[in-house]
């Protein structure tokens, strides 16, 4: 089973920098064409590339709650994360144009890098205050011109393979959820847009940054209903509604 596991890993870090490749050549080619046209095109695509991409790593969404499909307003997500697939799996599943708030240094990746700026993804420096309030005012523009935002409030993840991180804040190893920052609900306060959790149930299952190891299989999430900011008194309190349905659910799972 090992080789097996292994072979399957190898074929996945091969296909998949090479259908990157051929994505990233579309794109290009898309530049030509009018600004709203290459937009449309972008968000029509991606989500087939993601979802298309994932099959040719064996790995199957399976989506419990709240169908995203239905939501048409801009719309902030929130999603736990754990494995590089997150981004991959979130794609496949939401609909319309979307925007990531995402670490500075993904942009410096090759080819995927290069794919968040053209799209005008949101890069955020998260040991710099400068940079996050940059990035926030970002987010409420996206908002306001009918992009739906997507963050991961915990701010990344720590577990036995972060010998040393300059992440600023104190995670915990290997916890099964980090304390969630209070910048998504704030967005959610000030442009009373709707705020959706999702909670990715076992993605680092599929591929994780300690083995380096693909494993075939199918990918749980669940995603809880629109929660209307109104709801809440205040950013802490619709911070710790939201922290607690996330945390259930993985409790839930563990079960």
């Amino acid at each position: 089973m090992k080789i097996l596991i292994r072979l399957w890993t190898v074929w996945c870090f091969t296909i998949a920098p090479f259908l990157f490749f051929i994505y990233a050549i579309l794109m290009i080619l898309l530049i030509m064409i009018p600004l709203n046209a290459f937009t449309y095109i972008f968000y029509q695509i991606t989500p087939y590339f993601s979802t298309f991409l994932l099959f040719i790593m064996g790995v199957k969404i399976n989506l419990t709650g709240f169908n995203p499909y239905v939501q048409k307003d801009p719309t902030i997500y929130i999603s736990n994360h754990k494995s590089y697939l997150d981004i991959f799996i979130i794609s496949a599943m939401l609909p319309g144009k979307l925007k990531y708030l995402g670490k500075a240094e993904v942009f410096k990746w090759p080819v995927f890098g290069w794919l968040a700026k053209i799209s005008g993804q949101i890069p955020v420096q998260r040991e710099s205050k400068e940079s996050r309030a940059y990035s926030y005012d970002l987010m409420k523009l996206s908002l306001e011109q009918g992009y739906s935002i997507i963050l991961f409030p915990e701010g990344g993840w720590k577990n036995n393979n972060d010998k040393t991180s300059s992440n600023p804040y104190n995670f915990t190893k290997d916890k099964m959820l980090q304390d969630f920052r209070n910048g998504a609900f704030r967005l959610s306060m000030d442009t009373q847009c709707h705020i959706v959790p999702i909670v990715l149930l076992n993605a680092q299952k599929r591929f994780s940054d300690l083995t380096k190891q693909m494993i075939p299989g199918t990918a749980d999430v669940h995603v809880f209903k629109p929660i209307d900011p109104k709801n809440s008194s205040n950013i802490e309190d619709l911070n710790n509604k939201c922290f607690n349905l996330t945390l259930g659910k993985l409790n839930d799972y563990k079960l």
